[in-house]
């Protein structure tokens, strides 16, 4: 009697521990994520690749990269969207990603962070609304003291709001960014500072250039 009861407890504390689990998404848990792509079938511009209760996460699809020829692969920047369903708000995060031609019209993505220790491959993030409109940029700083302190660093992030600039949080991490809960970061745009002076310009985190380079001018879902 007094195994079947332990038994009952031991399966319980595993469900709860699975469930604690599921609840958090960080950036990291997409590392050596793989999936394949039909390039003749697929007629969606954002593929879902994780779905649960509490998050979704999409890979943006260009199409431009397919042009491989079979057997051949090719490394280059991928765009990834973390949305969280409890915030209603997304991250949208750059990617190492490897692209193969498995077979005829068929392809394997592999994503990367590219993080190691502190660093972070690309450290410009957007948040976007619930219809996939940019609406804060976010930068990540990461920042080396100076001896004795060798390998040891600070970093931070930095969220902006899209429309007006001057208004923003700086956020202190105790370390690297792909390693934090994707709704705890979310939960600091209560927190920004509202800048009320109109007349004062300030600049973006991100440039224009940057933008460009590195994100799609707008997702269409």
């Amino acid at each position: 009697m007094e195994l079947k009861h332990l038994n009952k407890i031991t399966v319980l504390l595993f469900l709860i521990t699975g469930i604690s689990t599921f609840s958090q998404m960080k950036i990291a848990d997409l590392e050596g994520k793989k999936f394949l792509i039909n390039s003749k079938t697929e007629k969606r511009n954002i593929i879902p690749i994780f779905n649960d209760i509490n998050y979704s996460v999409y890979y943006i699809l260009d199409k431009r990269s397919f042009d491989l020829k079979l057997g051949l692969g090719v490394n280059g920047v991928g765009n990834v969207i973390f949305f969280s369903k409890k915030n209603n708000k997304g991250i949208l995060v750059k990617f190492e990603e490897m692209i193969y031609h498995v077979k005829k019209n068929v392809y394997e993505i592999s994503l990367r962070t590219g993080s190691h220790g502190k660093y972070m491959f690309i450290p410009s993030l957007i948040i976007i609304d619930k219809d996939f409109n940019y609406e804060y940029l976010m930068e990540y700083y990461y920042m080396m003291p100076p001896p004795p302190k060798d390998g040891d660093y600070s970093s931070w992030i930095t969220i902006q709001e899209i429309k007006n600039y001057c208004n923003f949080k700086r956020i202190d991490l105790k370390g690297n960014l792909v390693y934090e809960d994707i709704n705890d970061i979310l939960s600091n745009i209560l927190k920004i500072n509202i800048n009320e002076d109109k007349f004062k310009e300030c600049d973006p985190l991100i440039s224009d250039a940057d933008l460009k380079r590195f994100f799609p001018k707008k997702i269409n879902r």
